[in-house]
């Protein structure tokens, strides 16, 4: 099985679209082809609420982004929001059936779909699928078991399902947009595949993505996503609070949230004002991420504190006031290195949508998921099929 795929991460942000598409290779190396992005408004607290508004921002963002790429894609792997996300436990068993008894990858998606295997009530749909432990031969504790010897593998796994409406609202919204869903990755595992370092998570990290309507929290310990939070607070919030308190438009109030000096303890009077005004906001977030996550941090298991993402994340403080509230250490998370397209610069890019395309290249289990799903002959017949929308939608 080969990784050297090209693949497409698309972010469904509160404020704008982002596709990325980029060739995960053999040893699991990122090369970032292409970047489209587009505003969109269709958004309503991480919900989607204006489905053509948000399709017609996902069609112009993959214009964009093949365009950069030279490549033509019809399937992504979109970014799905922690709301009303619930978690059980599920088992799944199956026999290898690698040479000389190896488990394969092959074999690990066979015991993750049958961890799938569960009653699931009409109104969800399983979203995620996350192994907790792998038992090869009844032995335990492992986290990746592929090349290993043995006769039947087992997983204990997570299973994570949604709301179906706002899945549905998701995989409509992509359709519309010519494309279809290949994928779906909950957004904090994203954004923490893109920040968080393989020992941090086994020791313990917390990641607070601030989006411009809703804030998602999960927490790490032995590189197991042990818990998720959201709250329905973000960027935009922030925003609003210096434009009503200023009277000022929108637009104006974000670019003095950017280059506000709430940090320091010197200042005129306005910008003593607007640290107020930021510093009330923010410690509305702290506070509800504080009760969300009290029982995780006083267990010990945040030993390398938490780090944040997201556009809300680059308000000066930020880290100082999270401290304070949530009693761990705090710091922006920055993105791991990639090779980039000439003009994109590192900071612009979405991390949810370079985490999609990390967290897949790190998982097997996809590409043998698109392996199995296609024949060469398919795979020709359905490129071609796009080929020709796209001619037809310039021609005409």
């Amino acid at each position: 099985m080969s990784h050297n795929s090209i693949v497409a991460g698309l972010d469904i942000g509160a404020t704008r679209v982002t596709e990325v598409i980029a060739r995960v290779r053999d040893e699991g190396e990122i090369d970032v082809l292409g970047v489209g992005e587009e505003p969109c408004q269709g958004l309503r607290r991480g919900v989607i609420v204006d489905i053509d508004q948000v399709a017609s921002a996902i069609a112009t963002a993959n214009k964009r982004a093949t365009r950069m790429a030279g490549v033509n894609i019809r399937s992504v792997f979109v970014g799905v929001p922690a709301i009303r996300i619930s978690c059980a436990t599920s088992h799944g068993m199956t026999a290898t059936s690698g040479d000389d008894w190896r488990v394969t990858a092959f074999d690990i998606k066979q015991a993750l779909d049958g961890a799938s295997v569960l009653a699931v009530p009409p109104d969800r749909e399983i979203i995620a699928v996350l192994p907790q432990e792998y038992i090869v031969d009844g032995l335990g504790g492992i986290q990746d078991p592929e090349g290993m010897t043995g006769i039947r593998l087992e997983v204990n796994a997570k299973v994570i399902t949604g709301q179906a409406a706002i899945l549905e609202s998701i995989a409509e919204s992509v359709e519309r947009a010519g494309l279809s869903v290949e994928d779906r990755v909950l957004e904090p595992l994203a954004v923490a595949e893109a920040i968080l370092t393989d020992e941090q998570a086994q020791r313990g990290a917390m990641v607070v993505d601030i989006g411009g309507q809703i804030t998602q929290v999960v927490t790490f310990y032995e590189g197991i996503p042990i818990q998720f939070a959201c709250v329905p607070v973000g960027g935009v919030h922030i925003t609003n609070d210096i434009a009503i308190g200023l009277k000022i438009p929108f637009e104006e109030a974000e670019r003095i949230k950017q280059r506000s000096s709430y940090s320091q303890e010197n200042g005129n009077e306005q910008e003593g004002f607007i640290r107020e005004i930021i510093e009330a906001r923010l410690r509305e977030i702290m506070e509800l991420i504080e009760a969300n996550t009290r029982e995780v941090r006083n267990s010990g298991l945040v030993q390398c504190g938490v780090f944040f993402a997201g556009q809300g994340s680059s308000v000066p403080g930020i880290s100082e006031l999270a401290s304070e509230i949530l009693d761990v250490p705090a710091q922006i998370g920055k993105c791991h290195p990639v090779d980039l397209p000439k003009g994109v610069a590192p900071d612009s890019l979405s991390q949810v949508a370079l985490g999609i395309i990390r967290y897949i290249a790190q998982d097997s289990q996809f590409f043998v998921a698109r392996e199995s799903l296609s024949s060469g002959f398919q795979k020709a017949l359905f490129y071609l099929r796009g080929w020709l929308d796209e001619f037809i939608k310039d021609f005409f």
